[in-house]
């Protein structure tokens, strides 16, 4: 098996540690703190990873990939075992921040591997598959975590077994990549970053898109389960087919989306801007909905990922279409959206809970991403820049 099916695998097993906890970790909270708060914690972990990520140039070159890897790993089983063993809200709240941090930063170092087992000529069909295969962890989730509560002993159980995958990706990592060689990690300072961004208006327009998307994701995970559990009076059994159902689209939309990029070169622009229609009109029909039904709210779920698994897929392509393994600068730059949204997001929503009601969350949350398509307009409508190159401090 060659090193970057390895990778996928590895990927596949750590995605499902962290999803079959995603879509739960905030109704979990609410045990310890108060709803109107739990995005505060979020918060506080986005604030040190995005620290962490402007470091991360620094520290790949006095650490190397495959040991910090390792370090994220480890610090993630002590978060686990702190939430699975303690029930004091001090502990709960410190071992959620370092589970959610190292989460995000260990995908970051995966994004690292896979960049330097592909081949760059497939791009589309490298990131299509890998998306894929971390989207159908994400889809199988919310029924193993559904089971997990209402059968094996609640929300600890859940965190059991997320430790048990880490533990088990952990001890493959050790033994698929023991020929990584690290490349010399560019150490660009932040602003020379920025002015980069600026200059080059295309990257900084699909780094914004990114941050829309990790957005309209921090969104969605934080409140949707609080809406249909604490609101509608759903229980974690519908949930969990609720969720199945909304996850779809991430699963069977990556490859299709990547080999059309690949083998006819459809404009990325375009698919950018179905995506969005289609995300933005759905979002803002879930504040207009009083049903209960489990399949009704399936379908409504499941037209918001579509146009979330368009923006993503495309978005991925085009971004990793022009750069290499070794601009971990650039790429701590577009990860660090995911650590953005979860400052933002959560902060715009409790003030919202302010002046509006719960439902008016997706309202505002659909005009929040109408300015994806601003960005768009500035994308370079073509497939791969084969002249495109990485600028230095000097330029």
């Amino acid at each position: 098996m060659n090193k970057i099916k390895k990778i996928y695998i590895l990927s596949f097993i750590f995605s499902l540690h962290i999803a079959v906890s995603a879509y739960v970790n905030s109704t979990f909270l609410t045990k310890f703190f108060n709803e109107d708060y739990i995005g505060i914690l979020y918060t506080v972990a986005s604030v040190l990873t995005l620290f962490i990520f402007s470091q991360s140039a620094k520290i790949l070159k006095h650490i190397g990939n495959r040991r910090l890897i390792l370090i994220f790993l480890i610090i993630n089983m002590i978060s686990l075992i702190g939430l699975i063993t303690s029930s004091i809200p001090y502990i709960i709240g410190a071992s959620f921040v370092l589970f959610s941090l190292t989460n995000t930063l260990v995908l970051f170092c995966i994004d690292i591997f896979i960049e330097h087992f592909s081949d760059r000529i497939n791009t589309g069909k490298t990131r299509g598959a890998y998306l894929t295969i971390i989207n159908t962890a994400y889809m199988l989730s919310p029924l193993i975590a559904a089971f997990m509560i209402t059968k094996e002993g609640g929300y600890k159980a859940i965190y059991l077994l997320a430790f048990l995958m880490v533990a088990l990706m952990t001890i493959g990592l050790v033994f698929s990549v023991k020929t990584f060689k690290d490349g010399t990690y560019k150490r660009e300072p932040f602003f020379q970053t920025l002015k980069y961004l600026r200059i080059n208006k295309h990257m900084f327009s699909i780094v914004f898109i990114n941050l829309l998307l990790q957005f309209f994701f921090a969104w969605m995970v934080v409140y949707t389960p609080i809406y249909l559990i604490n609101h509608l009076n759903f229980n974690w059994s519908q949930v969990g087919i609720i969720f199945t159902i909304m996850l779809a689209p991430f699963v069977f939309l990556g490859l299709p989306i990547g080999y059309i990029i690949d083998k006819y070169h459809v404009s990325k622009r375009k698919l950018l801007s179905i995506g969005f229609v289609i995300m933005i009109l759905s979002t803002i029909s879930i504040s207009f909905m009083s049903s209960t039904s489990v399949i009704f709210w399936g379908i409504i779920l499941f037209a918001t990922r579509i146009g979330a698994s368009i923006i993503e897929t495309t978005g991925e392509i085009y971004f990793f279409s022009h750069i290499t393994d070794e601009d971990a600068y650039l790429l701590g730059i577009y990860r660090d959206m995911y650590p953005v949204a979860y400052i933002i997001a959560p902060v715009i929503a409790t003030l919202i809970f302010i002046i509006l009601p719960f439902n008016y969350l997706f309202i505002i949350l659909g005009i929040i991403m109408l300015s994806g398509f601003y960005f768009i307009s500035k994308l370079k409508n073509n497939h791969i820049n084969n002249e495109y190159t990485i600028p230095n401090a000097n330029q």
